[in-house]
């Protein structure tokens, strides 16, 4: 087998100018754009992306998005008509969607692995909707659950920013039994889109376990919770106490500071997630005997530079956001190694 070598042509200031649109439609719309900005970006970085001197093609979409479309707003309006006491029962409504987030991730599946082509091979994942509802069965368990005990929560649950130690252990023993059932929904659904996939009429191998999985969900849940939520909560509490003795403009800011503040002690434990799991994913694939791919990533150095670009595209509200895309994106492409037969 000979390597294939990877390269990138792209550029931050490029991508700033091609993201312009994308950044100033997200604004207006108060982020609801960002599924669609993501989208962009990746086809940006993938149109400049060579593999073996060839550049990656991609490929638009031919199927409609309108059944998707109107189950989402058909989803919205439920919740909207319960909100008002018009409509459906709660757990009808979750149940609904429940029901359709396998529905939207087959789609969404799809059409990533059929966005982009190389040379005459272009990835081909068709997805059959009876595995597709197999394999979310731990959502399907927590769906009906949360369905089934939503109708209890309301009138006993603590004002928003109170500290109940009642509802603290409940809270803990609920994500304790959720966590492992959320990082088992994330792997099926990994695996079958990996596995499901072809490649010019061949299958493609994946050989990870769920346990290496479930230990990178578990070692970053654990460290998101140490660094980032548990400091600041306790500094929240120590600062302000209960946000339901505050005004109500001033609990809405401190909310807000806590989110983002959390978000940022959290980077360093989310990227290396996104490092462990980019290599977790690559290392090891094959395309039967035509391909394979090698992946070795320092994670450490990735968590640094993932570290000081949040930060930075913080203190430039954003400004900085494209290059640290584009470092991500080399950091990742340079740890690849693609063999071909």
């Amino acid at each position: 087998m000979r390597p294939l070598p990877l390269t990138f042509t792209g550029s931050p200031e490029d991508l700033r100018r091609h993201g312009s649109r994308d950044l100033l439609i997200n604004i207006v719309l108060g982020g609801l754009y960002t599924p669609i900005a993501r989208r962009h970006t990746a086809a940006y970085l993938a149109a400049h992306t060579s593999i073996d001197d060839t550049p990656l093609i991609h490929v638009p979409a031919t199927r409609t998005r309108w059944r998707a479309i109107l189950l989402v707003f058909g989803f919205i309006g439920l919740r909207l008509a319960n909100a008002f006491e018009l409509g459906p029962t709660m757990p009808i409504v979750i149940v609904y969607g429940v029901l359709l987030i396998p529905y939207l991730w087959g789609i969404v599946a799809s059409r990533r692995v059929r966005s982009v082509r190389w040379r005459q091979l272009q990835p081909w994942f068709k997805p059959q909707w009876r595995e597709v509802y197999l394999q979310s069965w731990p959502l399907l368990l927590l769906g009906a659950a949360w369905a089934i005990a939503q109708p209890l929560v309301p009138d006993d649950a603590p004002e928003l920013g109170d500290l109940d130690l009642r509802w603290l252990a409940v809270s803990a023993a609920a994500a304790a039994i959720a966590f492992p059932l959320l990082a088992r929904q994330g792997f099926n659904y990994l695996r079958l889109r990996l596995t499901h996939t072809r490649v010019g009429g061949s299958l493609v191998v994946w050989e990870a376990t769920f346990a290496t999985y479930l230990r990178l969900w578990l070692v970053t849940g654990a460290a998101v919770l140490v660094t980032a939520v548990a400091p600041v909560l306790l500094l929240r509490q120590a600062l302000f106490g209960s946000l339901a003795d505050l005004p109500q403009t001033q609990a809405d800011l401190v909310y807000l500071a806590a989110i983002v503040l959390a978000w940022l002690l959290s980077v360093p434990a989310r990227a290396w997630y996104e490092a462990r799991l980019f290599m977790l994913t690559w290392n090891g694939l094959r395309v039967d005997d035509r391909l394979q791919v090698q992946c070795e990533i320092d994670a450490r150095s990735f968590v640094a530079m993932r570290t000081k670009n949040a930060w930075r595209a913080l203190l430039t509200f954003g400004f900085h956001h494209p290059r640290a895309v584009v470092a991500a994106y080399r950091a990742k492409l340079a740890a690849l190694r693609v063999w071909s037969a």
